[in-house]
């Protein structure tokens, strides 16, 4: 979360995670003491989620897109990782805004803009071919490509390369399972937004937010810590 959340300040919260995914970050939530977590995904890997997570006992799971989140007085709104595949972001926003209660808050981690275009070049390209892959084809690449990536990841150890901070602070940290899963995700989407700051500002900004606190992390993305006014 970088600076805008303390991790204590979630014991005792209602929170919405908005594209759960498998349930890593419910996991955390949970183990944080958030006291209901509400884990919305669209996607069938809401299976894998609830059985990664069912003896939790504080889940409850919605199967459906960011924009028909319900309003239910969230202390809290996640959005990590999410809104850059989000084809209608400010129709999502709003429904993120209207979930929350008078004193709650969103929070966002989206991919930026800034110190990512050479990256950005060669990952566009690489989803020309990657998005037309079939799944198993496409998971295959993936392992395959955890070699180099591995590699980069050691060099940056010692070497200035793009992308050393978000390798030695993120990737490096992650088992080699999720390692593949990051990959995977950045060759799999067929539309991807990288914001930058200006950008993601308006943005907020037209769905009705305001108080905004925004973070460069790790130099290559955006979190962002915002209530809701309404419009």
């Amino acid at each position: 979360f970088g600076p805008l959340i303390d991790k204590e300040s979630i014991s005792g919260k209602k929170i919405a995670d908005v594209g759960a995914g498998t349930g890593r970050f419910v996991k955390m939530f949970h183990e944080l003491g958030a006291k209901h977590i509400l884990a919305l995904e669209p996607s069938s890997a809401i299976e894998v989620l609830k059985e990664n997570t069912r003896h939790f006992g504080n889940v409850e799971y919605l199967q459906t897109t960011a924009d028909r989140l319900p309003a239910d007085n969230f202390d809290l709104v996640f959005c990590i990782g999410v809104l850059q595949f989000i084809p209608e972001p400010v129709r999502a926003l709003k429904a993120m805004g209207r979930a929350l209660s008078p004193n709650g808050r969103l929070f966002l981690w989206v991919y930026g803009q800034e110190n990512n275009r050479a990256y950005l070049s060669l990952v566009r390209f690489l989803r020309l071919i990657t998005v037309r892959l079939p799944h198993p084809v496409l998971a295959a690449l993936s392992s395959l490509l955890l070699i180099p990536a591995n590699l980069y990841s050691f060099l940056c150890r010692y070497i200035s390369l793009p992308l050393a901070e978000y390798m030695r602070n993120y990737f490096t940290q992650l088992n080699q399972y999720s390692r593949k899963l990051v990959i995977y995700d950045q060759l799999n989407p067929r539309m991807a937004r990288y914001y930058q700051k200006e950008e993601l500002q308006e943005l907020l900004e037209e769905s009705g937010f305001d108080n905004i606190q925004m973070y460069h992390r790790l130099g290559y993305s955006w979190s962002v810590l915002a209530s809701y006014r309404g419009n």
